[in-house]
């Protein structure tokens, strides 16, 4: 068994977490390293870099190693304490063989992976997002709400257990009157699930359901109506999301002012 250089710290650090991931791999050397930066999508938190070293005399050959260390980061989301839900979409693999004193060689590839962050999107009363999370999540017990189910250190994403994650797109006012204001929220749903038929199969049922309903209540209790709903086939689960729609609800401009009796008279007969 070899051994792997990670940062000190607290134990539930990302770090740690993927440190646990490959505690049992059978490697000779692996070194990581993060670089937490911001990507041009905003979920993008950086670059996960994975180097292993091993001889060709190993019993375990290179490949053998990188389809381990890339089925630990696959179907997995990582939590860290006080931070965001992760995934990881592998990038590219580079390999590079070097020649030693005793005529025996060295091989060391290096895996990239891009992370990608999942911030709870949580925004001002009514909350569109929050009101599609908690939809969906009655319709779907059996899968796990970003925002709604807490989320452990580790969660394996598998066909009888999805992820859901619902994030805001575009906010837009639609029409104004003297009491109304009326906004559409184009929103997004990641459905996160090992197989893209299970994906789809997903989709369609919510798209079909929430056709049927037209409507799903914020959490002011008021009604958001839903329109111009889309299921896109070819999505990435995980950048993109597979269901789009957009939701229909209004801002009162005046509320009714709440009156309280200051002095009351009682007149018996």
């Amino acid at each position: 068994m070899g051994f792997l250089k990670w940062k000190e710290g607290n134990p539930v650090t990302l770090e740690e977490l993927i440190h646990k991931r490959f505690a049992d791999i059978p490697y000779p050397e692996l070194i990581y390293s993060l670089d937490f930066q911001a990507g041009e999508e905003k979920h993008s938190a950086g670059i996960l870099s994975v180097s292993f070293f091993c001889q060709n005399t190993a019993e375990v050959m290179p490949e053998a190693l990188e389809t381990l260390i890339r089925d630990r980061l696959r179907d997995v989301i990582l939590k860290p304490e006080g931070g965001n839900p992760c995934c990881f979409v592998w990038l590219r693999t580079d390999g590079v063989t070097a020649e030693e004193e005793k005529s025996s060689l060295t091989i060391r590839r290096e895996i990239r992976f891009e992370i990608l962050e999942y911030p709870w999107q949580e925004s001002a009363d009514p909350d569109p997002v929050a009101a599609a999370g908690r939809y969906l999540k009655s319709l779907y017990p059996e899968c796990l709400v970003m925002g709604c189910d807490s989320m452990g250190e580790i969660t394996e994403v598998t066909e009888t257990q999805p992820v859901i994650y619902c994030r805001p797109d575009t906010l837009e006012k639609a029409e104004e009157t003297n009491t109304v204001v009326w906004m559409d929220s184009k929103i997004a749903v990641h459905i996160i699930s090992p197989s893209h038929e299970s994906r789809m199969k997903l989709a369609v049922s919510m798209a079909n359901r929430m056709s049927l309903d037209g409507e799903l209540i914020l959490p002011d209790q008021s009604p958001m109506f839903l329109k111009g709903l889309s299921v896109h086939d070819r999505a990435d689960d995980l950048k993109e999301g597979q269901l789009v729609f957009t939701g229909h609800y209004g801002l009162l401009r005046y509320r009714p002012e709440q009156r309280r009796l200051l002095q009351g008279k009682f007149h018996y007969e």
